[in-house]
């Protein structure tokens, strides 16, 4: 039994256990978030009553991974702090109970000093409305702010959300998901962290709420229509209010013609384009990287990265090249890196180069598109080389086969029918045996509602395929298939044109616009032709799905 214990438990990851805090200092007044995290497992979380400190409200979020056909939970517990008093404060006996056991988590400190800590804002609102709001007119007032009203295609916008009030306020969250109807969109939602602000010498209490980024995709005139959020006053249930919501109108411009720059990659914004290798240097057998990256402000996603010369295959076997993304939000602008990686083999002596490459975009505030040039870069390839330490990744897709010379074998042992290893061996074998006989009927049960799921299962199979083989028209297509489904079965809303309209009735807000973005974005690629790289959808679509599947709807 010892044997078979070990071999189990080897199956299963550890639970792992992580507190932070989201702020190290904050003022009299200011509030602040203690984040217990616990991965692949659920547990209820204990936190001491600290005095000077008063817990204002707790909230929960679950993200899942999909990961080698298994799905693996990532469950974060929110513990929202309001500072009462001055001192140093230490959250160290933070416990959490799983399965009947309990464990510790690592502490963390704050510290409370009287003047506020977040008062650096530059921006201060204009206009009657805050005029009032300074007045004691109004106990809330949500200032809704846009960057620009005159856009090219693709060309960022950015909207900014931010609360001020005279009073305590819960912020609960939005009531509606605006529509985004030809536009990609990105957000980043606050914790609702309070701030505090001096503004024309008084003191007013601000939150930020949303930032958003939208990328037009179509031209001419269109309504922008900002998130409204429900505050609820000093924690009273009776008296909650909406604000926030707010039109903007803006014109969208086409992009100029593209003569004599074919070569436009789709990316509009400002951006920086280089080209290296990890040596210059090689030998025949031997592995190169060439990294391409693309950085700077404007949506990376619609980028189509340009490709390495042809007559490099001359001298080296070239494979697959990978891509990858990343985006992100910094003070109130989105950032993005994309980043294409070849990795070459060296098959023939002498001297070759990667000749300069090519990089267009276009620059919304010069008006006009701009190529950037790499520089070229000379590589020298010397004799055969046996390299044992290959990084290179293809997926198992081998484009030229590299002979290896002077394989060494390892000498056959006798093997012993009744060595000690090979007892343990039989041991397993007859304990999973009779555990698999003693449970015959239940395995037959779990095979049959397998079964079931086997259409799903192939059909997750196809969409992980076409997004190893970077086949992006069929991997978007059985994306979209797979949310539609799970969208239509569940709830039986079969009129695609109120599809969004029916299933906000049903599930948040929140869940209902991550699924139509991810439509939208894959709409966006297989009608404009336009490859995003080969960015993720699939991970976020199986959350949904599952969140979906789980939900159970009110009669």
């Amino acid at each position: 039994m010892a044997v078979f214990f070990i071999a189990y438990s080897s199956l299963f990851s550890q639970t792992s256990i992580n507190t932070k805090i989201s702020d190290t200092k904050v003022g009299v007044g200011e509030v602040f978030t203690v984040s217990v995290t616990i991965d692949n497992s659920s547990g209820r979380v204990l936190i001491d009553d600290i005095p000077g400190l008063t817990l204002r409200g707790t909230s929960q979020s679950i993200n899942m991974m999909y990961s080698s056909g298994t799905f693996k939970s990532i469950k974060t517990y929110n513990f929202t702090y309001v500072a009462n008093s001055e001192g140093k404060y230490k959250f160290d006996h933070i416990t959490v109970k799983i399965n009947n056991r309990t464990y510790v988590s690592n502490p963390v400190e704050i510290e409370v000093v009287s003047a506020p800590t977040r008062n650096d804002d530059s921006y201060t609102p204009i206009g009657n409305r805050f005029n009032d709001f300074m007045n004691y007119a109004d106990d809330i007032y949500v200032d809704n702010s846009i960057n620009k009203k005159e856009v090219y295609m693709y060309e960022p916008i950015y909207i900014t959300q931010k609360a001020y009030t005279h009073i305590p306020v819960t912020v609960l969250g939005f009531s509606k998901i605006p529509d985004r109807t030809d536009f990609i969109s990105y957000s980043d939602s606050s914790k609702y962290n309070t701030f505090t602000e001096i503004i024309e010498g008084k003191r007013v209490s601000s939150i930020p709420l949303k930032r958003e980024v939208l990328y037009p995709v179509k031209t001419g005139t269109k309504d922008i229509l900002t998130t409204p959020f429900v505050f609820e006053k000093d924690g009273m249930f009776y008296d909650r209010v909406q604000y926030g919501e707010e039109t903007f109108s803006i014109k969208v411009l086409p992009l100029p013609d593209k003569k004599g720059f074919e070569n436009f990659s789709g990316g509009v914004g400002n951006f920086i384009f280089t080209t290296r290798v990890n040596k210059t240097n090689v030998a025949v057998g031997e592995e190169l990287l060439i990294t391409m990256e693309v950085s700077g402000e404007g949506n990376t996603s619609i980028i189509t990265m340009p490709n390495i010369n042809d007559n490099i295959t001359n001298y080296f076997s070239v494979y697959q090249p990978k891509i990858y993304e990343t985006n992100w939000f910094d003070d109130n602008k989105m950032l993005g890196r994309k980043v294409k990686e070849y990795i070459l083999v060296a098959k023939n002596e002498g001297a070759s180069s990667i000749a300069s490459i090519n990089f267009c975009y276009f620059s919304p505030n010069d008006k006009t598109y701009t190529n950037i040039h790499s520089n070229p870069i000379s590589l020298t390839i010397s004799g055969s080389k046996i390299n044992n330490n290959s990084f290179v990744n293809n997926d198992g897709e081998e484009i030229n086969t590299i002979a290896i010379r002077n394989t060494y074998l390892k000498e056959d042992k006798n093997f012993k029918v009744l060595s000690i290893n090979i007892i343990y061996i039989y041991i397993l074998i007859l304990i999973i045996a009779s555990l698999i006989i003693y449970n015959a009927k239940r395995f037959s049960n779990i095979k049959f509602s397998f079964a079931k799921k086997d259409n799903k299962d192939n059909s997750m199979d196809d969409i992980l395929n076409y997004y190893n083989s970077n086949n992006r028209k069929e991997y978007c297509k059985s994306v979209e298939n797979l949310l539609l489904t799970a969208v239509k079965n569940k709830f039986n809303i079969q009129d695609d044109n109120v599809l969004y309209d029916k299933l906000r009735d049903y599930i948040d807000y929140e869940k209902a616009n991550e699924i139509k973005n991810i439509i939208d974005k894959c709409n966006f690629e297989l009608y404009s032709g336009k490859s995003s790289g080969n960015e993720d959808y699939h991970t976020k679509s199986i959350e949904l799905v599952k969140y979906i599947k789980e939900l159970k709807i009110k009669k």
